[in-house]
C-alpha cells in the first residue's frame, strides 16, 4: 500500500503546477479573447473582401510556411520567354494565419484648442505647459515590415476609415512655401551617347533582356496567382503576407515595371486592381511613412506619369494615400511623425515627431512628395517635404561630422532644460489633503506612443518644491503643523515649457554612426535627384550635396586589400563618442572606424556618377567606378557569387600602395596569438622553475624515512598538478589528462621527482594553435572567403543596390564591362533564388545550397528585375536625361522634358 507521507512533497508540487499551468493558460486565453472584445471594435478586423479580386476556390488558407530544408525541386525554364500563366479565378482572398502580436489602443481624449502665434520664418510658436519633461519624450518604435495580428473576419465588426481633421498646427495662409517657378536650368546631359551597335550584338543583348522579362514573369504570375492585392509573396510556399498595410504592395511597387516591359494588358489588369485599393484603412494601427511614399506614393506617380499620365485612377489614388500621410506633418515644427497613426482616435490628437527618428524615414520623403505637387498644383506636398530639407541644412554644418548627418535625430523641436529638477524626497506637508487631483486637461502635443500606454497619474503633492535640497529634506522630519511652502497654482505656473529647437543629435553624450549604408542612405541620394525634378532651380539642395560629398568621401571611403589588388573603393562606418580629456576638461570626438562592406551602400557609385555629370566633379566619376567595382569584388567572392547583407573587410593603410598579404589576413583573424603563445611560454617557465626549485631542495638534506614519504607525496601532487595545466587558448584537442587507474595487485608505488620512466609522460601542457591554424580554421568554420574579416550578416533577400549603381554606370560611361559584370550577377542571383513560384531571399550566400526563406520583398520586381532589364534594354527607354528615379526605381517625367 502506498505510503503517502513519503510523498508529500512530491504531491505537493504537483499540486501547484497544475495550478500554476491552469492559471496561465487561463491568462492566456483571456488575453486573446480580449482582442475580440468591444473595446476592439475600433479595429478594422472584419475588413469585407475587396471587390474585383479573383477568387480561386483551390486556393489553400495563406499559412505562412518557413523552410527548414531547401525542397529538391527541379524547376523548368520557360518554352518561351512570355509564356503566361491562365488568370485564376478566386472565391475570396484568405488572410495569412499568423502568429499574434499584442496591440496598444490609443485613449480617447478630446483635443484641446491651441492658438498658435507666428514666429518671424512664418512657423506659428505655440506656448503650451507640458506635463513631462522634454527629455522623457517616448521613442516611436515603430516598423517597417510588421505583420499585424488578423483575427477571423467579423461583419460585424465595423472597419474603421481614415478622416481627414481639422490641422493643430497648420502653416500660416500666407505662408506655404512655393515650387520654384521660371524656366529650368540648362543641366549637363548624363547619359553617355551611344552609337548604333551591330546586329550580333543587338541579338546578344536581346536574348538577355528577353531572360530577365521571364524572371519578371515567372514572379509576377506566382503573386498574380497567389497573393493578389496582397503585400508580399511567399514563393516557396504559394503563401502571402501584408508587412506594409495591407495594401498590395508588389502590385503597385510594379506598376511602371510592367510599362516598361511592355506588359500592356498585365499593366491594365493591375490599373483596374488599385481602384479596388482602400488607402482610409488598414491591417496595421500605424502607417511606416517612409515605406509607404517610396512603394505606394511613388510607385503610383511613376507608373502615372510613364504611362502617358492617361491613367487618372493612379493620379487620384496618389493624392489618396498622400493627404493620409500630410497628417504626420501636423507636429509644432512640422517635421512629421515617421509612423503615423492614422486612425481618428489618434489622428484627432496633437502630437509631435519624436526625439529618435531615423534620417533616412525623415529625409527622403521630397521627391515623391514634390512631384505629387507638382502633378496636382497643390504647393503644401512640397512645402511639407521643404520644410525638413531647411531644418536638414540648418543641422548639416553643427554635427559631429559637419557635412553629414548621424543616423539617428532628434526632431521633436523641444529642447531640454538647461537644469534637472527631480526632488527624491518631498518637502514638508501641510494639515490638510496632501495629494490633490490636477484638474486641468492638456491637449499638448504628444508622441505616436504616448496615446498609447497608460496615462500617468495626474496629481500634486502640495508643498513639493522642486528646487528644495534633497540633502536638506533629509535632515528635518515632516511635521504636521509646518505651514504649506508652495501653493499648488503657483506651482502649476512653473510648469516646464518647450523651447523651441530644430533638428539636433538624439543624444549629447552615446555615439553617433555616420554612414551612407541603412538608415542614412537615400537622404543623401534625394538631394542631387531632387535638384534634377526641380529643373535645377534650387541650388540648396546641390550645395547639400556637394557639402556632403566631400565629407563621406574623405571620411568613409577605403580601399580594401584583395587577393587579386583590384584598385577599388568600399563606402565603410564612422563611429564618433564624445570624451573628455585628461589634460584639459575640452570634449574631443573619439573616431572608430569599421572597414564594412554593406550592400545597402552599393547606391554610392550610381549616385556619385550622377553627381559628377551633373555639377562638373569629373574627379567623382573615377570614384564611382572604383565604388562600383568594389560590390562587383563583393559579388564575385562567395561560393554562390552574390554579396552578403554585411561583410568586414581589410583597410589598406596606403590606398595608393596595396598588395596582397596573406600573412597581415591571418593576423587579423587572429589578433591574440602573440598572447596566446606569451601565455603559454610563460607557464612553460613557471614549470620549469618550480622543477628546478623543487630539485635543488632535494639535494640540500639527505632525506628521512619521514620526508622521503613527504616528498614523494609532494611530488604526486606536483606531477598531477603539472598534469592538468592548460594554455589559456584551448585547442578542441586538448584535454585534462586523467590520473592513471591503482593498480589492485600490489601496493602503490611512488613515484620521486624526476625524469619519468614513461616515455609517454609530458610534464607540459599542450601549445596552442599556431597563427596559421587558428586563421585556417576560422576561415574553414566560416567559410570566409580571401579578403573578408567576417562576416556580418550572411543573407541576401533580393536587394538592387549593386545592380542600381552598375545600370548608371553603364548609362554613363558606355562601358560594356558593366554589361558583362551584370550579367554575371543575374546568372548567380538567378540560379540561387528561383523558387517555385516567384523568386525567395536565401539564408547564407557562403553555402553551395543556401536554404531559401520563402520571401519576396515588392522591390524585386519593382527595382532588381526593372535595372537587369534597364541595362539590356535600348538606352533611349528610361533616358536619364528625361527621366530621375527614386530610390524605390519609380521614374519621375523631369520638367526639363514635360513639352
Amino acid at each position: 500500500m502506498l505510503r503517502y507521507r513519503r510523498y508529500r512533497v512530491f504531491l505537493l508540487f504537483t499540486v501547484v503546477a497544475i495550478i500554476a499551468f491552469v492559471q496561465l493558460r487561463g491568462t492566456q486565453e483571456w488575453e486573446t479573447a480580449k482582442n475580440y472584445a468591444p473595446d476592439a471594435l475600433r479595429h478594422p478586423w472584419g475588413q469585407n473582401p475587396v471587390d474585383g479580386t479573383k477568387p480561386n476556390p483551390d486556393q489553400r488558407p495563406g499559412v505562412i510556411v518557413v523552410e527548414t530544408k531547401r525542397p529538391d525541386l527541379h524547376i523548368p525554364a520557360a518554352d518561351t520567354p512570355f509564356d503566361r500563366l491562365p488568370a485564376p479565378t478566386y472565391s475570396h482572398i484568405n488572410r495569412p494565419t499568423q502568429k499574434p502580436r499584442p496591440t496598444q489602443r490609443p485613449h480617447k481624449t478630446a483635443p484641446t484648442k491651441i492658438n498658435p502665434t507666428p514666429d518671424q520664418d512664418g512657423i506659428p510658436t505655440h506656448h503650451y505647459n507640458l506635463d513631462f519633461n522634454p527629455a522623457d519624450i517616448p521613442v516611436e518604435h515603430g516598423e517597417g515590415r510588421l505583420e499585424p495580428v488578423i483575427p477571423p473576419a467579423n461583419d460585424q465588426v465595423p472597419i474603421i476609415h481614415w478622416r481627414k481633421q481639422k490641422e493643430h498646427f497648420p502653416v500660416p495662409e500666407g505662408s506655404t512655401i512655393q515650387l520654384p517657378t521660371g524656366t529650368p536650368t540648362s543641366i549637363p546631359k548624363i547619359q553617355h551617347t551611344f552609337t548604333e551597335e551591330s546586329e550580333v550584338a543587338k541579338a546578344d543583348r536581346e536574348q538577355k533582356q528577353a531572360a530577365v522579362k521571364e524572371a519578371f514573369l515567372h514572379s509576377w504570375n506566382g503573386y498574380r496567382q497567389f497573393a493578389w492585392l496582397k503585400d508580399e509573396l511567399s514563393p516557396v510556399s504559394n503563401g502571402s503576407r501584408d508587412p506594409f498595410c495591407g495594401w498590395a504592395a508588389t502590385l503597385v511597387d510594379s506598376l511602371d515595371t510592367l510599362w516598361i516591359m511592355g506588359l500592356k494588358e498585365e499593366f491594365q489588369e493591375a490599373v483596374n486592381a488599385v481602384a479596388n485599393i482602400d488607402f482610409t484603412t488598414s491591417i496595421r494601427f500605424d502607417i511606416p511613412i517612409f515605406e509607404a511614399t517610396i512603394r505606394y506614393l511613388g510607385g503610383l506617380l511613376a507608373a502615372y506619369d510613364i504611362s502617358g499620365r492617361d491613367q487618372k485612377i493612379l493620379l487620384d489614388k496618389a493624392v489618396e494615400i498622400g493627404d493620409i500621410m500630410f497628417g504626420a506633418f501636423d507636429t509644432p515644427n512640422r517635421m512629421p511623425v515617421t509612423f503615423y497613426t492614422w486612425k481618428p482616435t489618434f489622428a484627432s490628437q496633437p502630437h509631435r515627431a519624436s526625439t529618435r527618428v531615423v534620417l533616412a524615414e525623415i529625409g527622403s520623403l521630397t521627391m515623391e512628395f514634390t512631384r505629387l505637387a507638382q502633378l496636382t498644383k497643390e504647393p503644401k506636398y512640397f512645402d511639407a517635404v521643404q520644410r525638413v530639407t531647411d531644418a536638414l541644412e540648418e543641422f548639416q554644418g553643427k554635427t559631429r561630422l559637419p557635412g553629414m548627418w548621424p543616423t539617428y535625430l532628434d526632431a521633436s523641436g523641444c529642447k531640454r532644460p538647461s537644469h534637472s529638477t527631480d526632488p527624491t524626497i518631498p518637502v514638508a506637508l501641510p494639515n490638510t489633503e496632501a495629494y490633490i487631483r490636477d484638474e486641468s486637461s492638456s491637449g499638448n502635443p504628444v508622441d505616436a506612443t504616448t496615446l498609447e500606454q497608460d496615462v500617468p497619474i495626474k496629481g500634486k503633492i502640495q508643498g513639493w518644491d522642486d528646487n528644495h535640497s534633497s540633502n536638506s529634506s533629509s535632515k528635518t522630519k515632516r511635521q504636521l503643523e509646518s505651514e504649506p511652502l508652495t501653493d499648488l497654482d503657483a506651482a502649476a505656473e512653473k510648469k516646464l515649457e518647450c523651447i523651441p529647437q530644430g533638428l539636433v543629435s538624439s543624444s549629447d553624450y552615446g555615439s553617433e554612426q555616420f554612414t551612407l549604408g541603412g538608415l542614412s542612405d537615400s537622404t543623401y541620394e534625394y538631394l542631387p535627384k531632387e535638384w534634377l525634378l526641380l529643373g535645377g532651380l534650387k541650388d540648396q539642395y546641390k550645395t547639400m550635396y556637394e557639402t556632403s560629398a566631400d565629407v563621406f568621401s574623405k571620411k568613409l571611403f577605403f580601399r580594401p586589400m584583395t587577393k587579386d589588388n583590384r584598385d577599388i573603393l568600399v563606402s565603410g562606418k564612422l563611429s564618433l563618442s564624445p570624451i573628455t580629456t585628461t589634460e584639459s576638461t575640452e570634449i574631443v570626438m573619439d573616431e572608430d572606424f569599421e572597414a564594412e562592406s554593406a550592400h545597402l551602400t552599393c547606391f554610392a557609385g550610381g549616385m556619385l556618377a550622377m553627381g559628377a555629370k551633373i555639377f562638373g566633379r569629373e574627379e567623382d566619376l573615377e570614384v564611382a567606378a572604383k565604388l562600383t567595382d568594389g560590390c562587383v569584388w563583393a559579388y564575385e567572392s562567395t561560393a554562390t557569387g552574390i554579396m552578403p547583407e554585411a561583410l568586414i573587410a581589410i583597410k589598406c593603410q596606403n590606398p595608393a600602395s596595396c598588395t596582397w598579404n596573406e600573412t597581415e589576413w591571418y593576423s587579423r583573424l587572429d589578433p591574440f596569438a602573440e598572447s596566446r603563445m606569451r601565455a603559454y611560454n610563460e607557464q612553460i617557465a613557471a614549470i620549469k622553475e618550480q622543477q628546478a626549485a623543487a630539485a635543488a631542495a632535494s639535494l640540500e638534506k639527505p632525506p628521512t624515512a619521514a620526508s622521503t614519504a613527504e616528498s614523494d607525496a609532494d611530488a604526486e601532487v606536483d606531477r598531477i598538478i603539472f598534469d592538468q595545466r592548460e594554455t589559456p587558448a584551448v585547442s578542441p584537442k586538448m584535454a585534462k589528462r586523467q590520473l592513471d587507474g591503482v593498480s589492485t595487485e600490489g601496493p602503490v608505488k611512488k613515484e620521486k621527482l624526476g625524469p619519468r620512466e614513461d616515455a609517454d609522460y609530458n610534464p607540459y601542457p599542450d601549445p596552442p594553435p599556431t597563427l596559421e591554424e587558428y586563421a585556417k580554421s576560422r576561415i574553414e568554420d566560416e567559410r570566409l572567403p580571401e579578403g573578408f574579416l567576417s562576416i556580418v550578416d550572411r543573407k541576401y533577400i533580393l536587394r538592387p543596390e549593386a545592380i542600381e549603381s552598375v545600370f548608371y554606370m553603364y548609362r554613363i560611361t558606355g562601358d560594356q564591362h558593366w554589361r558583362e559584370v551584370g550579367w554575371k550577377m543575374f546568372n548567380a542571383i538567378m540560379s540561387k533564388t528561383r523558387a517555385p513560384y516567384g523568386n525567395s531571399a536565401i539564408d547564407d550566400v557562403t553555402k553551395s545550397i543556401p536554404q531559401q526563406l520563402d520571401e519576396m520583398e515588392s522591390f524585386w520586381l519593382a527595382e532588381t528585375l526593372k535595372y537587369f532589364y534597364l541595362l539590356f534594354s535600348d538606352e533611349d527607354l528610361v533616358n536619364l536625361d528625361e527621366w530621375v528615379l527614386n530610390t524605390e526605381a519609380h521614374p519621375f517625367r523631369r520638367p526639363t522634358a514635360e513639352a
